[in-house]
């Protein structure tokens, strides 16, 4: 829900015209795996709200370092994170 309202607007000002490029944050990852999964999610949807808009516009999908397992993890959450937030 979240995912289809961010890139739903970024669409919609993408349409008017503004060079916009959104940072989805998946929070309280601890290992990579729950990364990987939430991030499918979230690419599957970007992708059908893209589809549904008829624009294609990059974005980022990172993911917040909130918990100690996170931060033990990150090495191999960054494999897939495009970026940290701590």
């Amino acid at each position: 829900m979240q995912t289809e309202a961010v890139i739903g607007a970024a669409c919609e000002l993408k349409k008017q015209g503004v060079d916009v490029k959104p940072e989805i944050m998946i929070p309280l990852v601890g290992f990579k795996a729950e990364f990987d999964f939430n991030a499918e999610i979230v690419r599957r949807v970007a992708q059908e709200t893209m589809d549904k808009y008829g624009i294609t516009l990059e974005y980022k999908l990172g993911t917040m370092i909130e918990v100690p397992r996170g931060a033990i993890t990150a090495d191999k959450v960054a494999e897939t994170a495009e970026f940290f937030s701590f």
